[in-house]
């Protein structure tokens, strides 16, 4: 990868861990920064199963972890940035706030990626508890496959797991490329 966009990935997951430290009851669970590949994948969920069921988390939020984790890997995998190497880098924390698991996940997409995201964001963000699960049904009877494999259902599971807005930001980049950050807490 591009050393100053693996470094800024690097430096995105130092802040990350940094403001989560400083003064407060959270915990980090878990932290990554690396290339995505399907050992590092298994691996962190592994990882991320493991601390929840430390952590006391009940079952029924273990699972909810689980999912919104694999959802947003697999968001990360399809629509990431692949540099010149075949690589796709990413950076990733949980943590344990007193509301729930937190999920922040950020990688590098290209201008396209970013205002599509955008665009489906706010339109998920937008909707309603009762809404999310219809436009999801909606979705799975449809079967709208795109050419990457999704059938746009990740970002409506993970609202829905969620319970509550997916928080987001984009940090454009100096050739076009965009940071994007994807928060997302999965309550007790």
């Amino acid at each position: 990868m591009d050393p100053v966009k693996s470094s800024l990935l690097f430096s995105e997951l130092q802040e990350t861990l940094h403001a989560k430290t400083e003064g407060d009851d959270r915990g980090v669970l878990l932290s990554f920064s690396g290339e995505l590949t399907q050992e590092s994948t298994d691996a962190i969920m592994l990882l991320a199963e493991n601390a929840a069921r430390t952590k006391g988390a009940k079952r029924k939020e273990q699972n909810r972890l689980s999912s919104v984790l694999v959802e947003c890997l697999q968001n990360v995998s399809r629509h990431g940035w692949i540099n010149d190497a075949g690589e796709l880098q990413l950076f990733l924390t949980i943590d344990s706030t007193p509301l729930g698991f937190q999920i922040q996940a950020g990688n590098i997409v290209d201008f396209d990626m970013a205002a599509t995201l955008r665009a489906k964001l706010s339109e998920v963000n937008g909707f309603t508890h009762e809404e999310l699960r219809l436009r999801y049904v909606e979705c799975l009877c449809h079967n709208d496959w795109s050419e990457k494999g999704g059938a746009g259902l990740g970002l409506l599971s993970m609202a829905k797991k969620s319970n509550g807005p997916l928080d987001y930001q984009f940090i454009e980049l100096e050739d076009g490329m965009h940071l994007f950050t994807l928060g997302i807490l999965i309550k007790s």
